[in-house]
């Protein structure tokens, strides 16, 4: 198959949907001979930030000198970002070849009675056989949902495992409180694996008590730890304090320190446990360093045009404190688009208070979206507060972009799978408007 023959292809898989378990991505890896057993790995599960900690993790491995594998699904800007090899995409010719290659086993398995591996088996597989391609020194590997039962939980060379913040997501397949929810996430813990969570008293224990099966001591990050967050404007970066040093980063978020920390008492485990180098310079340099698309990324001035993946209510209250930050004294126009299925009614009443507009959008592409006229309805009822509809992306961005004052401040959210094409109409309206 050539690249659009595998996109055809993995597209039209997603009627398989989710489906957790590990038996088909464990017959699927044994047909491809396992090239995960012979990688390094970190681990990471959570609710929100997993792409942020990867992301200042993986710069942090590169400025160290070692060679980096990264996958982390789903894809927001363009599909072949999913697959990363110190910092640059799988290129199309690669990706299409050993999707050709699954997919022969694919066939053979379901000729054999099997049930047809999903696009997230298939995908996480090609990801295991391009890094083993690639000799990657480690491998940075994000859960697509849960832990336990995820595809990429088949992975057992972990030397470290990653739990991000948890909240209240996916109630369908992990449950409806943050210990059931905790509980998966729990499952990529390793024997023999460091162990990084964010500091959480509620589901602490669960996390505690799965570590002391494997004789691991867990490293606990607290958010109070980090103390003088500010925005540099003259850098343009986020600075914050943490275990009496300070820390810079591109990525400008308020909950991106969070996230660092995360990222950097990895870096010490992996550094003091596992025969890498990791120096404090190659810590300091891969915060700095660090790029992650569509997390509080500000794509355009006057007026500020800000994107951001908040997706859920964890998301949208992370997105709140950074508005508080950057934005005290504005009000901001919103442009949402959401899933039917997320908590969308949390979201919108974590940003409301902050809203001058609110223009809502079709979540393109995806059966799993809210119609944006149902949304507009939706906050209507509540808010007093200008709401407009559009089926049309582009209408919706080219209509707030041309109405909107210099000192308006614009900001596009409620999930992560439209920021990529609302990042190319921004540059395009930039582009026609310096014409």
């Amino acid at each position: 198959m050539d690249y659009r023959e595998t996109e055809e292809y993995l597209d039209s898989l997603n009627k398989l949907g989710s489906v957790p378990g590990l038996d088909t991505i464990k017959e699927l890896m044994n047909r491809l001979s396992n090239p995960q057993n012979s990688l390094v790995f970190v681990h990471i599960a959570g609710t929100n930030g997993k792409g942020s900690t990867g992301a200042f993790l993986s710069e942090i491995l590169l400025k160290a000198g070692y060679s980096v594998g990264r996958y982390a699904s789903p894809a927001v800007k363009e599909q072949l970002e999913i697959i990363r090899f110190n910092n640059s995409n799988i290129d199309a010719d690669t990706f299409a070849g050993l999707v050709t290659r699954v997919k022969k086993h694919c066939e053979e398995m379901v000729r054999d009675g099997f049930v047809h591996p999903t696009r997230f088996e298939i995908e996480t597989a090609v990801s295991f056989l391009y890094f083993y391609e690639k000799k990657c020194d480690i491998c940075i590997v994000e859960c697509g949902m849960g832990g336990d039962l995820d595809a990429t939980n088949i992975i057992s060379t972990v030397i470290c495992s990653i739990i991000t913040s948890v909240d209240i997501d996916h109630t369908g397949f992990l449950g409806n409180t943050k210990v059931e929810i905790a509980s998966h996430k729990a499952g990529i813990i390793k024997p023999g694996a460091s162990l990084i969570c964010c500091y959480d008293e509620e589901i602490n224990s669960v996390f505690e008590q799965k570590a002391q099966e494997y004789k691991i001591r867990p490293v606990f990050v607290k958010k109070s730890d980090i103390t003088g967050i500010h925005y540099d404007r003259i850098e343009n970066k986020l600075v914050f304090d943490y275990d009496n040093r300070q820390f810079k980063t591109g990525l400008l978020g308020a909950y991106q320190p969070e996230n660092a920390i995360l990222a950097i008492e990895a870096a010490k485990a992996i550094s003091d446990g596992h025969k890498f180098n990791i120096s404090e310079e190659n810590i300091r340099n891969g915060l700095l360093d660090t790029k992650w698309f569509g997390r509080f990324q500000i794509i355009g001035r006057n007026p500020d045009f800000v994107i951001d993946g908040a997706h859920n209510e964890a998301g949208a209250k992370a997105l709140e404190e950074s508005i508080k930050l950057y934005y005290p004294d504005k009000k901001i126009v919103f442009i949402i688009g959401v899933f039917k299925d997320k908590a969308y009614d949390k979201i919108i009443k974590c940003l409301m208070p902050y809203a001058k507009k609110v223009i809502t959008i079709n979540t393109p592409g995806n059966k799993r979206a809210l119609p944006a006229e149902k949304l507009a309805e939706y906050i209507k009822k509540d808010y007093d507060i200008s709401v407009s509809s559009y089926d049309n992306i582009r209408d919706a961005v080219g209509k707030t972009y041309e109405s909107a004052s210099y000192d308006d401040v614009i900001i596009a959210c409620g999930s992560l799978s439209h920021l990529g094409e609302i990042h190319s109409l921004i540059k395009e309206c930039e582009g026609n408007r310096n014409d």
